[in-house]
């Protein structure tokens, strides 16, 4: 099976800290999220602005351990379709 768009999740880790993870294979669980949102907080502090949300790419490490990972970043802006998670 292929798949032309890659899998999003959206994950809020604090209130006003975003990410949005892409990856090949699937969408990520909410402990893997959590993982990665400690991992690379200084990374989205450093990185965003105010209403901007750390866009996480994975796909370079298709099947790879998430411990292995050498993602891509990027600061997005929030769409409207973005939904928090209390």
């Amino acid at each position: 099976m292929s798949r032309d768009e890659p899998f999003r999740t959206d994950y809020e880790f604090l209130k006003g800290v975003d990410y949005i993870f892409v990856s090949l294979d699937r969408n990520l669980s909410g402990e893997e999220c959590h993982e990665l949102a400690e991992k690379y907080f200084e990374t989205h502090k450093g990185m965003t602005l105010p209403r901007q949300a750390l866009r996480v790419d994975l796909r370079p490490a298709f099947r790879k351990p998430l411990a292995d990972v050498t993602p891509k970043f990027r600061a997005k802006k929030k769409h409207a379709r973005w939904k928090r998670r209390a």
